[in-house]
């Protein structure tokens, strides 16, 4: 791993060097470390039990990253963040961003889509809550124009991203053309902030039908005193044979257009939570919820579901920069076909170092 961080850190390092004057860089990064103890159940369609694991964990999670951001006195910016693994180190954001006036920008890259935009606190295990009711459509290659409304109530983002295809039919060859189309708004009225959004991405294949993959959701988000509220849900067909994450089991499998049938997906989560300021902390208490399901016609219905409580602790005021994390989470998987399911319960903390 050594030998694949000294290009990109001596890159990095001779651009500060020689960077104007009038532009401005900074460098950091996020170092996540798991402690936790999981019991991981499996029962059969009789409801008996056939797997009963339990063991502790002590890693470094994958989505402790690098970052690094370029401004310059033209409104052009860059962002390259890389995760750092175990065993290799994949890039998480790499794009440009141009504001090109009071209003507009122009944005080219890899990173999120503006589709389903918000997230969950859930840190240690199916972080973010992903495949559990968050609604993740990946970050992908993309050219995104921004319109910024005045008086900061908002934004509207469209983006042509680049139409990955997984789950092809019969393993075809894609002969996809057009890009995938994803829109999202964010808009403050009151005391919420709303998120409405939608994608449309139509895949042709060799000697195959066409599928079409289809998504709408819409999150909102509030504060009243020290209680916070966030929720999104999301609805569409064939997210399959998208880069969407959709639950456990055989989910992302189901999820896909097969033999003419379309695959109905809907997810959502919620999060409450509780902020509170002690003499040295700072921190919350997070309820959460999330359920990701999968239907298509009689053949498939599965559904996935997390519930549990994540409390971020920060001390601003003796050692900034850190943050503890405790968690406990039960994810479930269940097929209502045949009635098999799993069971994943965690329970630890998280310690996180931010620069």
């Amino acid at each position: 791993m050594k030998n694949k961080l000294l290009p990109i850190t001596t890159g990095i390092a001779l651009a500060l060097i020689n960077g104007s004057a009038t532009a401005k860089s900074t460098i950091g990064g996020i170092v996540f470390t798991n402690v936790f103890t999981e019991n991981n159940e499996i029962k059969d369609s009789a409801g008996n039990t056939t797997s009963d694991l339990k063991k502790t964990r002590l890693e470094v999670a994958d989505n402790s990253r690098f970052r690094v951001r370029w401004d310059n006195e033209d409104n052009v910016s860059m962002y390259v963040e890389m995760a750092v693994k175990n065993s290799d180190n994949t890039v998480r954001h790499a794009y440009g961003k141009w504001d090109f006036s009071e209003t507009g920008q122009l944005l080219a890259g890899q990173t999120s889509t503006p589709f389903a935009p918000l997230n969950p606190n859930v840190a240690m295990v199916n972080n973010s809550g992903d495949n559990y009711g968050n609604i993740n459509a990946g970050r992908l290659s993309q050219v995104r124009y921004t319109y910024k409304f005045l008086n900061r109530q908002g934004a509207l983002a469209v983006a042509l991203v680049d139409p990955t295809v997984k789950n092809a039919p019969n393993d075809a060859e894609s002969e996809t053309t057009l890009p995938r189309l994803d829109m999202g708004l964010a808009y403050k009225t009151f005391d919420w902030q709303l998120f409405p959004s939608l994608f449309i991405a139509k895949q042709s294949f060799e000697g195959e039908d066409d599928v079409t993959a289809t998504g709408i959701s819409i999150g909102a988000k509030t504060a009243v005193g020290s209680v916070t509220f966030a929720t999104e849900i999301g609805a569409g067909q064939n997210w399959g044979n998208t880069t969407q994450k959709i639950g456990g089991l055989n989910n992302i499998t189901d999820a896909t257009k097969t033999a003419g049938e379309d695959a109905d997906v809907l997810q959502y989560w919620m999060d409450i939570g509780f902020r509170f300021t002690g003499d040295e902390t700072k921190g919350a208490i997070h309820f959460i919820y999330g359920f990701s399901g999968v239907e298509k016609s009689n053949s498939v219905d599965t559904e996935s579901t997390m519930i549990g409580l994540s409390m971020p602790i920060d001390l601003p005021w003796i050692a900034r920069g850190f943050r503890i994390r405790p968690e406990i989470f039960t994810f479930e998987d269940k097929d209502n076909n045949t009635a098999a399911e799993t069971s994943n319960t965690i329970a630890g903390v998280q310690l996180q170092y931010t620069f």
